[in-house]
């Protein structure tokens, strides 16, 4: 389908089965699989707040900071099918520092995808093909959002990688964050002379 046939210039010819593509696409992207890679959930499968920190160099974003840049994008998609015309001035709202904040992004993902969810499944074709505001037809619109969190979640994969990577390079060593903010790694601990 062209640009043009998406934005509607020719009547509104995205139907249903262009909606359930929509939705098939921003579903395997958060959670099974799409064509490029794992989705989100499963890319975050196993993930502790230690790794979800860790950087592989400071101007490299964690996974937590990727998490919260998707939860920030996926809400003002979500917004944006609902009729409203929100502002975005912060793209990278502050990381977890614990467990919990960790567990708390992960929830409010999954029931910002769930109410994503729904809102599409209540589209029509004129609406898929209007704009509501913004630049871009809804279709557009929802189409990138599951290209940009695709991609976000290939650099959750990568800085996954790499983590395990290090983790082995310095063996039972624990990363940490230097004054200057880079990233080092702790001593492994070694068994004294009598064994503790």
């Amino acid at each position: 389908m062209s640009r043009t046939q998406l934005a509607g210039a020719s009547g509104p010819p995205v139907g249903g089965a262009t909606r359930d593509e929509i939705l098939r696409f921003l579903d395997d992207t958060f959670d099974r699989a799409n064509w490029a890679h794992k989705g989100l959930l499963s890319a975050i499968r196993g993930l502790g707040i230690e790794e979800a920190v860790w950087k592989p160099f400071p101007a490299i974003h964690s996974v937590s900071e990727q998490l919260n840049h998707i939860a920030h994008w996926k809400r003002y998609v979500l917004q944006r099918v609902r009729g409203l015309r929100p502002r975005s001035y912060q793209a990278w709202p502050p990381v977890a520092r614990t467990a919990a904040d960790l567990r708390r992004a992960r929830s409010g993902l999954e029931g910002l995808h769930r109410d994503l969810h729904r809102a599409v499944v209540r589209l029509g074709s004129r609406e898929l093909a209007e704009k509501k505001g913004g630049r871009y037809p809804l279709a557009q619109l929802l189409l990138a959002s599951a290209a940009h969190e695709s991609y976000h979640v290939g650099q959750i994969l990568l800085t996954r990688k790499l983590y395990r990577q290090a983790r082995r390079a310095h063996g039972a060593a624990a990363p940490v964050v230097t004054r200057a903010g880079g990233i080092g790694w702790s001593a492994p601990r070694r068994p004294s002379a009598d064994g503790r």
